[in-house]
């Protein structure tokens, strides 16, 4: 392919206000729920269509000619704005969860008398030798405590090291460790979920884009068949067909993992209270736009029982 031919493919660049036409004529968005002037206002100060197009297989279906149906500017605007303070609220939790890991793994350490705190920080660096290199490179970027790293590299101990590495490469020496040590690790089998929550919420992905069931997603299976123990109030199908959702599935597990693991009952209240806010109050402010929709509202029908389910688990 030349080049003169790659560029006709490109997406042209739109104003604004030709994105508002490209959305009208092109995609069939109505504007009845937010008008073409708050809309544009919007557009310039707040979002840009990219992502906001990402909601849309979420509110409606496309006609053969590409135009969504009954999908109106205000459903993409309502979605990305839900979007956004549930990312704040899952961040919060991983940070939750990241600092309370790091203090079980550093107890199981101190406690072990078999365990040094060094060799298996050595092992671990001697399979994951790139690991080294992202400390020296964040220690150079981070300004605030790499200059404090720096003395512990060459021979770091577990309750330096945990403080040194990413949550991705904590993630794998936490699970390092517990094999290394021949010790059952808590928790190692909920990590795909936990990271996923965590990258999507550190990287501003789009969350609420999509609430359909994922071909070959394994779910989670020790969360699964808790939560279909649980008397949740809704049926076993709905819940396995829910958990099949990988936002669903990961959202549960976070909840599961955290009622568990936080060791403050205090931190724990409050996080939990504030979720539930959210849901009661700005999450289903607009709750009309979304009537006729069946997917948003079985979902959240299911996140908000789960929710319900482990609260109620962490003050029994």
């Amino acid at each position: 392919m030349s080049k003169k031919e790659n560029l006709l493919e490109k997406s042209p660049k739109l104003t604004v206000q030709e994105v508002i036409e490209y959305c009208k004529n092109d995609l069939g968005i109505t504007f009845d729920l937010m008008d073409e002037e708050k809309a544009k206002d919007f557009l310039e100060k707040n979002n840009f269509f990219f992502r906001l197009k990402q909601y849309c297989s979420t509110c409606n279906e496309q006609t053969k000619s590409g135009k969504y149906i009954g999908l109106d500017f205000g459903h993409l605007v309502e979605l990305s704005t839900i979007d956004m303070f549930l990312r704040k609220l899952l961040l919060k939790m991983t940070i939750d969860l990241e600092h309370y890991l790091k203090v079980k793994l550093v107890n199981d350490c101190q406690n072990n008398p078999a365990d040094d705190g060094y060799e298996v920080v050595e092992k671990f660096l001697e399979c994951h030798p790139k690991v080294r290199e992202s400390i020296l490179a964040g220690s150079k970027l981070a300004g605030y405590s790499g200059n404090s790293f720096e003395k512990y590299l060459d021979s770091p101990a577990v309750w330096n090291f945990v403080e040194m590495i990413s949550f991705h490469d904590f993630i794998s020496f936490y699970a390092f460790y517990y094999d290394f040590l021949r010790v059952p690790g808590e928790y190692t089998k909920h990590f795909d979920s936990v990271r996923r929550i965590r990258n999507a919420c550190a990287h501003n992905v789009c969350m609420l884009s999509s609430f359909k069931s994922v071909q070959g997603f394994k779910s989670d299976l020790e969360t699964n068949f808790e939560l279909l123990q649980g008397n949740l109030g809704i049926g076993n199908g709905t819940i396995s067909s829910c958990m099949k959702v990988p936002l669903l599935n990961d959202f549960a597990v976070m909840l599961s993992v955290y009622t568990k693991l936080i060791s403050s009952p205090k931190i724990k209240e409050i996080t939990l209270q504030e979720i539930k806010d959210f849901f009661d109050g700005r999450m289903i402010f607009r709750k009309q736009y979304f009537e006729g929709n069946v997917d948003i509202k079985n979902a959240y029908q299911f996140a908000r029982k789960v929710l319900d389910y482990y609260s109620n688990k962490s003050i029994a």
